[in-house]
């Protein structure tokens, strides 16, 4: 059990994360290995904070996420206003109390309405 000092937890931290024996390993491997034979009340907390604050390992974060893919035509409308798209335009200067546009664009003629709103406004008024 480690005692409640903050130098000799930093240098734990460093010990099993920064130098060749840790790699910068992510959380969970960090906490396992220091886990299987110390521990103080908080460890979790601290390596999380540790490997966060780790900037070698923000900088070489490998990315996770899966690749996009190919984007994918929308198909085209056959009728005018049978699919159409919408947007907020927010943060606008206020003009007669109003401060947000809503823009609907017919996909096919391209047709668009504004219609503007003021902060703040519900669903059943957009609808």
């Amino acid at each position: 059990m480690v005692g409640n000092i903050p130098a000799l937890r930093q240098q734990l931290l460093q010990l099993f994360h920064d130098l060749a024996m840790g790699g910068h390993s992510g959380m969970k491997v960090n906490k396992k290995r220091l886990a299987s034979i110390l521990y103080w009340k908080g460890m979790s907390k601290d390596v999380r904070n540790y490997v966060r604050a780790c900037v070698v390992c923000q900088r070489n974060k490998p990315n996770l996420t899966a690749p996009a893919g190919l984007l994918q035509p929308l198909p085209i409308p056959e009728a005018i206003w049978e699919d159409i798209s919408m947007d907020f335009i927010e943060g606008l200067p206020k003009s007669r109390g109003k401060d947000t546009i809503l823009v609907i664009v017919d996909r096919l003629s391209k047709y668009a309405h504004f219609l503007t709103f003021s902060h703040p406004f519900s669903a059943a008024m957009v609808a």
